[in-house]
Parts: C-alpha cells; structure tokens; sequence
C-alpha cells in the first residue's frame, strides 16, 4: 500500500486525485439526473414538449453558466466558488423529490441544477489545470476525462437499482448527499496556483468581450473540437434508434451498440495515458477528427444482414474517436498554462463547446433528417462539421500550427 502511495504521489501533484474524485461524483449526480429526469417528470404529467423543453433547459444553463464563471475564476477564489456550486448542485438534486412535480419549482430547481453543475465543471478544469501547470497535461487530463465518463456511467448504473428499488424520489434524494460530500473533499484541497501568469487576469465584465477577443486561437480551435464531437455525438444519440429500428434491428441490438460505444469512449481515455506521452495532441485531434467523420459518413452503409456487425464496428470507431478528442482538447488548453496564460476563461470557452454542441446538433440534425432522412442527415452532418473544423483551423498562424499530420515522440 505504502508503495502504491508513493507511486501516486509521483504521478499526480497534490490534490490532483481530490479534483478527480470530485468530478466523479459531480457526473455522477449529472448521470443520476439524466436517466430518472424525463421519467419523474411523466410521472407527474409532463407532456412530451414540456419533458423536452426542461431537458433542453439543462442544457441551456450549462452553457450560460461557463463563461461568467470562467472570468469570474481565480485560483484563491476557486475553493469558494466549488462549494457554492456543490451546494447548488445538491439542492437542485434532492428537491425534485420534495417539490411533487410542481411546474414552478421544477422549472427553478431545473435552472439551478444546469449552472450549477455547468459552473463546477469549469471551475474544477481551471483548478487541475492550475494545480499542474499545465504539466503532462496528456496523462492528467486523460484521467480527469476518465473520472467524468465514470462518474456518468455509475450514476446511471446506481439511479436504475435505486429507483428500481426505493421509488425514483429516493434515488434523487439520496444523490443530493454526493455534492455535499464533495464539499469536504473541496475543504481538504491544498492552497495551489499555477506558473505566474504573463498576461492580464480577465478585466470583469465590462472588458469580458475584450478578454475573449484576446483568447489565444487554440482555444477556439479546442472548442471547435469538441462542437464537432458533440454535434455527431448528440445527433447519434437522437436518430440512431431510429435508422436502426428502421433497417429492422431490435432494442436489445441497438442497446448493445450504444453501451459498446459509450465502453470505448470510457477506455480509450485510459489507454490515452500512453498515447499522450508519445503523441502530441495536435496529431490525435487531426486523426480522430477525420476518423470520427469517416465513420459518420460510413453508419448510412450498415445495411443488410451484415447491418449489426457493421454498425457495431462504426459505433466503436466512434466512441474511441470522441472519447481521444475529449482528452486532446483539453490537453491543449491546459498546456496554455505552462506558458503563463489564464486558464479560467479559457476553461469556460472550452466547456462551452460541449453545451453548444449537444444543443445545436439534434435541432439540426431533426430539420435534416425531415428534409433529406436520417441516412443523408448522418453524412451531411458530418462533412458540415469537419469543414468548420478546418475553416477555424485555417483561420488563424496558430490554428495552421495546429494541424499537425505526422506523429512524433514527445517528451512526458
């Protein structure tokens, strides 16, 4: 045990595992939410629209909670902000299960949940970021991806047998304890910063237009990423069932495929912690991009009797490719601190990408897939998606940079 101490202690800074451990249990509360929300609220008498609406609206707040927060980060302020996110987060959780379904209250409780957990996701990458300096930010940001899909993936796992068991308002009050606990894992974090900064902090929010103005390109080119990953995940995760059940596979076949794909977006980021220490990311974003999109294009060919074994494959592809995308990209931002940059707008730009992209891709990819169908909708979204990759990537000396084909080894 000493010596797995010690190794540990080698591998991360201190408080790295604290911010790791938070985050899981922060997705778990989020994936606990995700899998019981739309049933509790048929359970009351939601209507479809109305059970779209309020999950839209989740989403909706995560994304209006990211760039606020992150001009609002420093690293002296990071530990206050976290708890007040983690209390936020608990209340919003555990008062489902107190308010019977009441319009009003869910509507509030719904607004509070889907900032605060959008402003604990970008306080905590701003804070790892700043414990590292940015370090080996291949290996620390593979595992801090990990820690998400993990906590996401247990928290479904965890709400089924609960709610299962003990009712559905159980199961959230029950949650509401994880972001408390998280609280005294905030409080036991140790005082850190990062290398000292050679640029301004951001100016409030009088200067904030300036302040991302000035945002260094691979930011924006990051954030470019990730849309693209989670416009053609989220468009995926919309329409997939559909072509699949419209090409006469089962639910059972299609429930395979998706939790297939979800195991290798969750393993690939712990395999990443070789990649990333010989491969720079720039090459990983450049591959899985296309990659990613080649598979998009492909999924309209899952036809036939060899339909499953093919859409299998093509889901795997895809969740290997999102999965290296999510550690990559944010590998980029946080090496920006070893150069002396600000991390915490930079970390809500960043996280603001995967908002937009879950919001925008299925009201795309719905409009498409009325108008052309969903096999053409699948390939249309995909080259519509990796050329605005390109088109931000071209646009700026740092971007060109940016695109780098040929791997080479690199030091840890």
């Amino acid at each position: 045990m000493t010596g797995v101490r010690g190794a540990l202690r080698r591998e991360f800074p201190p408080g790295v595992i604290l911010v790791y451990a938070l985050m899981a249990l922060s997705t778990t509360t989020e994936g606990t939410l995700q899998l019981l929300f739309p049933a509790y609220l048929e359970g009351y008498g939601y209507g479809l629209p109305a059970i779209g609406a309020l999950i839209s609206l989740l989403s909706v707040m995560r994304l209006v909670s990211r760039i606020p927060v992150g001009a609002a980060y420093d690293a002296a302020s990071a530990k206050r902000m976290a708890v007040f996110a983690l209390v936020g987060l608990s209340v919003a959780t555990g008062g489902f299960a107190f308010v019977g379904g009441a319009a009003v209250p869910v509507a509030l409780l719904t607004l509070v949940h889907g900032f605060a957990f959008g402003s604990l996701g970008t306080l905590l990458l701003a804070a790892i970021i700043d414990m590292t300096g940015g370090q080996r930010a291949g290996a620390i940001m593979a595992w801090y991806t990990a820690a998400l899909s993990t906590g996401y993936s247990a928290g479904a796992f965890l709400a089924g047998a609960v709610a299962d068991a003990y009712g559905i308002g159980a199961a959230l009050a029950a949650t509401s304890v994880l972001p408390l606990a998280g609280i005294v894992l905030v409080l036991a974090l140790p005082p850190f910063h990062g290398p000292a900064q050679v640029e301004p902090p951001p100016a409030g929010s009088r200067g904030l237009i300036h302040d991302l103005a000035r945002l260094d390109p691979r930011v924006w080119l990051a954030f470019t990423v990730v849309v693209y990953a989670n416009v053609i995940a989220s468009v995926i995760d919309a329409f997939f069932p559909l072509f699949a059940l419209g090409i006469g596979l089962s639910l059972a076949n299609i429930g395979v495929i998706k939790g297939l794909r979800s195991a290798a977006a969750t393993l690939i980021r712990f395999a990443s912690l070789g990649i990333a220490r010989a491969v720079e990311p720039a090459v990983i974003n450049f591959w899985g991009v296309l990659i990613m999109t080649a598979a998009t294009l492909a999924l309209p060919l899952g036809r036939g009797e060899a339909a499953f074994a093919i859409l299998l494959a093509l889901s795997v592809v895809l969740g290997l490719s999102r999965g290296i995308l999510r550690v990559t990209t944010s590998a980029s931002v946080a090496e920006l601190r070893r150069e002396g940059r600000e991390v915490g707008l930079a970390s809500g730009v960043y996280s603001a990408g995967l908002d937009v992209g879950s919001i925008i891709g299925p009201v795309v990819g719905g409009v498409l897939a009325n108008a052309v169908g969903i096999p053409v909708m699948f390939q249309l979204i995909g080259l519509a998606s990796v050329g605005i990759y390109f088109a931000v990537a071209l646009s700026t000396p740092a971007g060109r940079a940016s695109i780098v084909v040929r791997p080479r080894r690199r030091s840890a």
